[in-house]
């Protein structure tokens, strides 16, 4: 939290105000935003109209690139891990209990939430953290517009079939299957899901 936190910050992330090391444990003092519910209660178990969805993942997005630029891995991105403004959709990342230093090479340990863990973890036992942090992304995407879980068990993320409810938009479901790829190495970067033509004009600029 104090990489992420240093100067110039990430509104989409929480800000570590101060710190102090106890003797048996460590005080954070947070930001406390106002007026914000987490994204869980927030979409009250319903699916979120795409316009909805598509202002919160672009906040989302950003907050994680920010993390990675910052040499940060989060791990644990999901719903009640993000607050949302119920006044004005600002979202802002949370909860960096499982965040660990950003490495190049594979981690062989696995924190977070296993409904959420991408399939070469299931299968191999390892994974490479940006392209488990976008797998997180397209489950996120996917809660969003279609109101459940892809997976709801180690044997579904392996099999990595996807039913999406009536109504989401082919521009959507494309995004989310590039995400939620088997293969790591076609997973896109946090970039190429900001460039994706599922998000407007008007949330590029």
């Amino acid at each position: 939290m104090l990489m992420v936190s240093e100067p110039p910050r990430c509104e989409r992330v929480l800000e570590l105000l101060e710190w102090f090391d106890m003797p048996e444990c460590y005080v954070l003092i947070l930001e406390r935003p106002a007026c914000c519910m987490d994204l869980f209660e927030y979409r009250r178990n319903g699916s979120l109209p795409e316009h909805l969805a598509q202002v919160i993942m672009w906040q989302v997005v950003l907050a994680a690139r920010h993390c990675r630029d910052r040499g940060v891995l989060h791990r644990d991105i999901k719903e009640q891990n993000l607050l949302v403004s119920f006044d004005t959709l600002e979202v802002k990342l949370i909860d960096f209990g499982c965040g660990d230093l950003l490495k190049s090479t594979p981690y062989r340990r696995f924190a977070g939430t296993i409904l959420y863990a991408p399939p070469e973890w299931i299968e191999e036992g390892k994974y490479h953290g940006c392209a488990a942090t976008v797998w997180s992304l397209g489950v996120l995407l996917f809660v969003l517009v279609c109101g459940e879980l892809p997976f709801w068990n180690e044997r579904e993320i392996a099999a990595g079939h996807l039913i999406f409810k009536a109504g989401v938009s082919m521009a959507c479901r494309h995004l989310i299957r590039r995400c939620l790829a088997k293969d790591p190495n076609k997973r896109p970067s946090l970039e190429m899901i900001l460039e994706h033509n599922w998000f407007s004009e008007i949330l590029r600029n």
